[in-house]
């Protein structure tokens, strides 16, 4: 074997040597250091915002089923049911036959003086004598269904846009309005329903929008958790062995509230926010703020 003169054998080593050092560049270039977690170190998690009600709000609640939700919004959240109207679509006696927890709901929450109405149709608002020349707050129609049924995905989402296209156009005159009636506030319409498969094909916010007197102001998680009590029920009613408990069906399917409003009470709050920024911008021009004030006079001696 040949043997490797000496100045080629020192310029191979160093060859190699530079290879090996580009090789660990190159390999820290792509791994950038990381700072070493703090096992001990807790997360700051941000709580959720709590629900969108107040004890003062006029709310209508539309599709109640077993009215857990009307009970745990008056005990929990507002301590009371004096300016809540529930209502359902069945008739009392259908009710409490699909819903055996329905009567005790009913009880409490009529007891901390909310108002029940049966057999009212959330598509035809205006039908019901006892909600005539009423206006709410908030119009509550948590997990909307048409119930029909309906195998066929297609037919069954269509049946379920219809639901909803009524439902608006019969909601807006009941909604509160500064501008329309002087009320003290713009009412919303809170429809809640879940966000995954075929409920996302639903395209509620396009219907809202459709209607020309509505916007989207915007959604927010439905935590069922933030009501004591609540537990979902399906418009079939509640079947043993086939009805899943407490809120499993809902929490896999993400649910949303989309809160929806009149779109001239929704460009007038916009118009007062940018108003109210430029008044602030209009006010700094020219002065110096608290901070800098301290450090050009400093404290007096």
């Amino acid at each position: 074997m040949p043997k490797v003169k000496p100045k080629l054998k020192t310029s191979l080593l160093k060859l190699q040597q530079e290879k090996k050092y580009r090789d660990k560049i190159n390999s820290l270039s792509s791994t950038p250091y990381s700072k070493p977690k703090n096992k001990n170190k807790t997360t700051f998690i941000k709580p959720p915002p709590p629900p969108p009600y107040k004890p003062e709000d006029k709310i209508l609640l539309l599709g109640e089923g077993n009215f857990s939700f009307a009970h745990s919004l008056a005990k929990n959240i507002l301590q009371t049911g004096h300016f809540i109207t529930a209502t359902c679509l069945d008739s009392k006696k259908t009710l409490n036959k699909k819903y055996e927890d329905a009567k005790d709901h009913i009880k409490s929450f009529t007891e901390y003086g909310g108002q029940i109405i049966y057999e009212v149709d959330a598509t035809q608002l205006e039908k019901c004598k006892l909600l005539k020349d009423k206006r709410f707050d908030k119009i509550v129609f948590n997990f909307p269904h048409a119930g029909l049924g309906i195998k066929d995905q297609d037919r069954n989402i269509l049946s379920n846009q219809k639901l909803l296209q009524a439902f608006f156009n019969s909601a807006i005159p009941f909604l509160s309005s500064k501008s329309l009636y002087s009320d003290i506030n713009d009412g919303e319409i809170h429809v809640t329903m879940k966000t995954v498969e075929p409920y996302n094909q639903w395209n509620i916010k396009q219907l809202a929008k459709s209607t020309g007197q509505l916007a989207i102001k915007e959604s927010i998680d439905f935590i069922p958790d933030q009501y004591p009590g609540y537990e979902h029920r399906r418009t079939l009613g509640y079947q043993k062995g086939k009805s899943k408990n407490s809120n499993d069906e809902i929490l896999s399917k993400k649910p949303k509230t989309i809160i929806i409003c009149r779109k001239e009470s929704l460009e007038l709050e916009k118009l007062q926010k940018e108003a109210a920024k430029n008044d602030d911008d209009d006010d700094d021009d020219g002065k110096p703020s608290v901070k800098n004030k301290k450090k050009k006079y400093g404290k007096k001696g």
